[in-house]
């Protein structure tokens, strides 16, 4: 699908912004509702940023602070909230967000606001896109789903049961699930999708043990995959559990764990998602920065340190205000064309780790490459980035304690 340019204007970056004024961050998503969780992921991510860009003494002179705007996950709720936003914030100079109900909406309003967004919808919708001001940091939805498959292939899973919610960030891995599973020759015994926060889904679970699947591939939100598993745990046997990346939660993980029992969980589930990079130095920064700011971050803080998602977050600010400094403006739509200059690696770039680093290498006049959380970030034509898939699981059900079982590659995706 290509998504086209022409959308009229509701509202432009400022044309001007004062020297020494705080410039502004938006981080647009859904805080209510059924994606409500997203919020907290992504804050996870962007007030580390703007804590190690502050640290290190700001960009150009101005300090960074963030303004939220809760989309509800609801794309009437949020397009005349947005468009109130976009014309009334002073110093706007970045957009993180959104969530999957919404984005496709309001990517437009941004691009035509001249507004850099870092991106982490997953929609195939932005797989071809021509949105100039477009950054996506994590790898597609349907490539989640292709690693799935990939992976239950590997264990040998030949029958599959698929159980996702039906709201559309929980849709997004079905698309790549369906094809590869055709590819792979694999059967779909079963496609449940659960209207989310049903008081009971016996119904729903009885369906699915009567199939005998040997995974259950999944995503739902905490509440609904509690009650839909519990129900399932007091009808029979729990098959083997396949979450995509966005059950790597701890909310998630604690509700079906409380709902299947601790053992169970320990030895049946495991979760497929976007692989961090080998420990580094911007992983040092981003839990440093973490710890600063974890009065603003649901807590336990420290559960954000290893999540995909946050980590890619995180890195797209970092990857904005280096192309700030790059560009020696704050203008968004001036430092726009900079993203990739800062992230592109080549002979004579500097390879740089934190904000900081990149600060002052860009200082002395050098090219610089930032390899961040997630690894290196080098986005194609569409703005999107790929990278290798992770099959996890919790042997001690602790969040923090993630084994990794498989790697799928990025090449191997793309063969999918």
């Amino acid at each position: 699908m290509t998504i086209g340019t022409s959308v009229s204007s509701v509202g432009a970056a400022p044309k001007t912004i004062a020297p020494h004024a705080k410039i502004i961050e938006g981080l647009v998503t859904a805080f209510t509702g059924a994606e409500s969780f997203i919020g907290n992921v992504l804050s996870a991510g962007v007030y580390p940023a703007a804590q190690s860009i502050n640290a290190a003494g700001g960009i150009l002179g101005h300090q960074m602070g963030v303004v939220t705007v809760d989309t509800r996950g609801d794309p009437a709720d949020a397009l005349p909230l947005v468009e109130r936003f976009l014309g009334s914030k002073k110093n706007l100079v970045g957009i993180t967000g959104s969530d999957g109900a919404t984005m496709v909406q309001l990517a437009p309003l941004f691009n035509s606001a001249k507004l850099p967004m870092n991106s982490q919808a997953g929609s195939s919708a932005f797989d071809i896109n021509h949105w100039k001001y477009f950054w996506r940091d994590v790898p597609p939805d349907a490539t989640n789903g292709i690693a799935m498959a990939l992976w239950a292939k590997k264990q040998g899973y030949t029958k599959l049961a698929l159980v996702f919610g039906t709201d559309a960030t929980a849709q997004g891995d079905l698309p790549g699930i369906l094809a590869a599973a055709k590819m792979l020759h694999l059967t779909i015994v079963d496609n449940i999708g659960l209207t989310p926060d049903q008081p009971s889904y016996q119904s729903q679970a009885a369906t699915l043990l009567a199939d005998n699947p040997q995974v259950i591939m999944t995503e739902e939100d905490a509440t609904t995959a509690g009650t839909f598993f519990g129900d399932l745990a007091q009808l029979g046997t729990v098959p083997a559990i396949m979450g995509d990346s966005g059950t790597v939660l701890s909310t998630w993980m604690n509700a079906v764990s409380s709902g299947i029992g601790l053992s169970v969980f320990e030895k049946n589930v495991t979760s497929v998602t976007a692989q961090a990079a080998s420990p580094n130095q911007a992983q040092s920064a981003y839990k440093t920065a973490i710890k600063a700011v974890a009065s603003k971050l649901v807590a336990p803080a420290s559960q954000w340190g290893n999540d995909a998602y946050s980590e890619a977050c995180y890195d797209g600010v970092i990857i904005q205000a280096l192309a700030m400094v790059a560009a020696k403006s704050v203008q968004p739509s001036v430092y726009n064309s900079f993203i990739p200059k800062v992230t592109t690696p080549g002979v004579g770039v500097k390879i740089v780790y934190t904000f900081a680093q990149g600060k002052a290498a860009l200082a002395k006049g050098q090219k610089i490459e930032y390899v961040g959380t997630v690894g290196a970030v080098v986005y194609n034509k569409y703005h999107n980035y790929y990278g290798n898939q992770v099959a996890i699981s919790w042997p001690t059900g602790v969040f923090a304690n993630e084994v990794t079982k498989y790697v799928i590659t990025a090449k191997s995706l793309g063969n999918a």
